[in-house]
């Protein structure tokens, strides 16, 4: 079987995100269910737990569903406050729910394994994929036939061609390693100026022979925008600040053709 197709795009200086088919709109909020899972089990250890769990058992959660099966409990509240979703069928003991999509009526069957922090998800032509939840690096991993997506502490990190500001500890948020591409972000911290932290960026790029396609730049932040042969490779950097300081996001992409390192 072939997975849904998890092809990243670059709009406005936000990470590269699945094309939204149907099979994979759901795969996108049920990974924002895991992603709040290891989000509440960090709570928890901080001791505000129970504060958390009393909201969200006021929202539609089952407490007891949610201590042997948390993805389970977790993707049903989501389905229930959300109007565009219907739960068509659940079986508790299997860890299964088939999701409904209320617009196109096209549906999705969800398969949580509690004990690997597992779900398999399998849209309405058959197409599946994995997604595994690692609470201990608050990690969020989804791998198909067609390649891997990872969110969190472990992404992957950046190629060599994409250049890191001199003294910067970048945080790999999201990875994307599929047939015929490469992507990813990362993000970190700087007291220098955006403009200045803008300009390297700039004559980096330039330097390695990449076109300059956007480029804005003001007193609080701006965004770069470089290709290279065509889109065989793109950098995007987007730079704002605020009273803490001065924060960037850079989102790469390369195909598997572009010359040079992959």
């Amino acid at each position: 079987m072939s997975t849904p197709s998890m092809s990243p795009q670059v709009p406005g200086g936000m990470p590269p995100a699945p094309p939204k088919s149907s099979g994979v709109k759901v795969i996108l909020w049920i990974v924002g269910v895991f992603a709040a899972i290891v989000i509440f089990v960090i709570v928890a250890l901080a001791g505000l737990g129970f504060f958390f769990m009393h909201k969200a058992k006021q929202a539609g959660l089952d407490p007891e569903l949610f201590r042997k099966n948390p993805g389970l409990a977790a993707a049903k509240l989501v389905v229930m406050n959300n109007p565009e979703l219907q739960v068509v069928s659940s079986n508790d003991g299997s860890g299964t729910m088939v999701v409904r999509d209320r617009k196109n009526g096209k549906t999705t069957t969800l398969k949580f394994d509690a004990a690997k922090k597992t779900m398999v998800v399998i849209d309405d032509q058959g197409k599946q994929a994995s997604i595994t939840a690692d609470t201990n690096s608050g990690t969020v991993e989804l791998k198909g036939d067609d390649g891997t997506v990872k969110i969190g502490a472990n992404a992957n990190s950046a190629p060599a061609w994409v250049p890191v500001y001199p003294g910067a500890s970048p945080q790999n948020t999201m990875s994307v390693d599929e047939k015929g591409k490469q992507s990813g972000t990362y993000i970190f911290a700087s007291k220098d100026s955006p403009d200045k932290i803008l300009s390297y960026y700039s004559q980096q790029l330039t330097s390695a022979g990449m076109k300059l396609t956007t480029t804005t730049s003001g007193s609080d932040g701006g965004v770069i925008n470089a290709t290279q042969d065509g889109d065989a490779r793109n950098v995007l950097v987007a730079v704002s600040s605020d009273s803490e300081g001065t924060h960037v996001s850079v989102t790469y992409s390369q195909n598997k053709d572009a010359k040079g390192e992959l």
